[in-house]
């Protein structure tokens, strides 16, 4: 038994081409904080230099449970934004210049998932359209570069001559892509995106039948800011996740009172509840949510923690163009 979940553990990330449903990317809970995560092409969406840092701890009450850590940050290529300060944005501009179009980003992660870790970093570059001052659309592309590290000093192994992890690597380097698009707009907001583009192998073993593949993974986003009042504020959104042989969605409202405080909830079809609360003040945003298992884990998994910390820059820089100036879109972003 004990073998046989230590050959099941490794393929929470890299799982063999058969019917297997299984966690190979982190789950993220407040993908709407950040979407930059989900999909490239909002690196400078909103034409801010947004840093960020998460952090999560799921299933807390198991042991090697999967822990997640991000630090992202992505920016617009304004003349006077905080990489580049050539000369001043003109007040008067109602449209982009060709080079005032481009957003960059980046992000580093450690994601551990029982014996399995993966550090790295992803590097976007997104271009963005304006249409009418009202919405933009966005295109995306990543690479992607990380360590994938089996670890199994702390595994149980019934087979000490163990064929899968006797006399072989357990270090290796995994290229990647990703790739995404996002319409935006009057509080409108949609996108899609894939992300393990090459569909990358990895040979644990000395037998070709024990190659572990990524899977593709899809998202689709979408959601839409409806302004109740002058304070009050409603957003439903969903995100679905899907590969080739799973799918999973998450169905979400939060509600804002003054633009800068929310609280949300979510149900995710894996059986999950997430209670979410966060505010922004002076450019600082913070945000927690705490998952309930509502299945069979429930009495043994102790739900997750999710923190996410960050600051936004760049207001005066985007409010002097009229073709970047804010709207309810960007409320909680």
């Amino acid at each position: 038994m004990k073998k046989i979940i230590l050959y099941i553990i490794p393929t929470l990330f890299l799982v063999l081409p058969v019917s297997l449903q299984a966690q190979q990317k982190p789950m993220i809970s407040q993908y709407m904080m950040n979407k930059f995560l989900v999909n490239p092409a909002l690196a400078g969406v909103k034409g801010y230099t947004n840093i960020s840092f998460t952090a999560r701890e799921q299933y807390t009450m198991l042991t090697n449970a999967p822990r997640t850590f991000v630090l992202s940050g992505d920016t617009r290529l304004l003349e006077d934004s905080y990489i580049l300060r050539r000369q001043k944005v003109e007040k008067k501009a109602k449209n982009a210049s060709r080079n005032k179009n481009v957003g960059v980003g980046a992000y580093f992660f450690n994601d551990r998932n029982g014996i399995t870790e993966r550090t790295g970093m992803q590097f976007t570059y997104a271009y963005h359209i304006n249409f009418n001052n009202q919405y933009q659309l966005s295109f995306g592309l990543s690479v992607t570069g990380y360590q994938f590290k089996l670890n199994d000093q702390n595994a149980l192994v019934l087979d000490p001559n163990d064929p899968l992890l006797n006399d072989n690597k357990k270090t290796f380097f995994v290229p990647d892509a990703s790739a995404g698009v996002y319409l935006s707009g009057k509080g409108l907001y949609a996108g899609l995106s894939v992300s393990e583009l090459f569909g990358s192998s990895i040979k644990l073993g000395q037998n070709t039948f024990e190659n572990y593949k990524t899977l593709r993974h899809f998202y689709l986003i979408g959601g839409y800011k409806w302004m109740v009042s002058e304070k009050i504020i409603l957003e439903p959104s969903f995100l679905a996740q899907a590969t080739v042989d799973a799918f999973q969605l998450d169905a979400t409202a939060r509600l804002f009172y003054n633009s800068n405080y929310w609280l949300g909830c979510t149900y995710r079809t894996n059986k999950t509840l997430v209670i979410m609360a966060g505010f922004m003040v002076d450019g600082i945003f913070l945000g927690y949510a705490y998952d309930v298992t509502l299945g069979t884990l429930q009495s043994y998994s102790g739900g997750s923690h999710e923190l996410m910390v960050g600051i936004r820059l760049g207001d005066n820089s985007t409010r002097r163009s009229r073709w970047l100036r804010p709207d309810v879109s960007e409320i909680g972003e």
